[in-house]
């Protein structure tokens, strides 16, 4: 189904000024939810039409909404925009059958709570669009908000342990060496004294990501030793 023609959207991100007809877009969402409809994902783009000014306004007005059977029947659809080559629309390409990889699964990693700042960046996560009216819809996107927020959080948080620890101990052996030819200031001293503490931290996370990840390689892949 492409709704290009009628000029409507959904929700209020799918333009990209706030000039919005609030109760035409109350009515669609409307009509979505009373015919239980579903908007097939769209890949690549996040607009379908453009005015092609020198500001454009751009917006989704096309779309695809199928019933929960259908998706049932085709769960392997691809939907993807094509080039607005000759229209200020995207079109819309479908394909049913799809052998592409299927989506990395969410995981949740125990570390991540032992981490400094984890309780704020899941406060931060736990939002949801203003558009979203119905409970159940609120909830799968408050969940879909915290998964991919922290998936990207702990990976800023994680990805350079090993540059950490090896800055760490170079400037502790930088000290040490000092040590032996002066006595250390004040200072020098409490700044050892930290970096060990906090080599002692990022050893033992690194150590806890690594029995974590390998428990999860042994699940994966099987026990040579029994029939797992």
């Amino acid at each position: 189904m492409c709704l290009g023609d009628f000029n409507m959207i959904l929700r209020s991100s799918e333009k990209s000024n706030q000039n919005i007809n609030r109760t035409m877009m109350t009515k669609f969402q409307n009509f979505v939810d009373d015919h239980e409809l579903k908007e097939l994902y769209m890949h690549g783009r996040k607009f379908t039409w453009s005015n092609e000014r020198n500001t454009p306004t751009l917006t989704k007005i096309d779309r695809m909404l199928v019933s929960v059977e259908w998706e049932l029947a085709f769960p392997d659809y691809l939907m993807q925009e094509l080039s607005t080559s000759a229209s200020d629309h995207a079109p819309l390409h479908l394909s049913t059958s799809n052998t592409y990889g299927a989506k990395r699964r969410f995981r949740f990693e125990l570390y991540w709570t032992k981490l400094e700042g984890f309780e704020e960046a899941i406060r931060e996560a736990w939002v949801y669009s203003n558009d979203i009216f119905f409970p159940f819809k609120r909830l799968d996107a408050l969940f879909r908000n915290t998964a991919s927020y922290l998936q990207a959080w702990g990976q800023r948080k994680t990805a350079n342990i090993k540059i950490l620890m090896k800055i760490a101990n170079w400037l502790i052996a930088r000290l040490d060496r000092a040590q032996e030819r002066r006595p250390l200031t004040l200072l020098e001293i409490w700044l050892r004294r930290t970096l060990k503490l906090s080599l002692l931290g990022l050893a033992s996370l690194e150590r806890t990501i690594d029995r974590q990840r390998s428990r999860i390689h042994w699940l994966r892949e099987g026990d040579a030793n029994t029939k797992l």
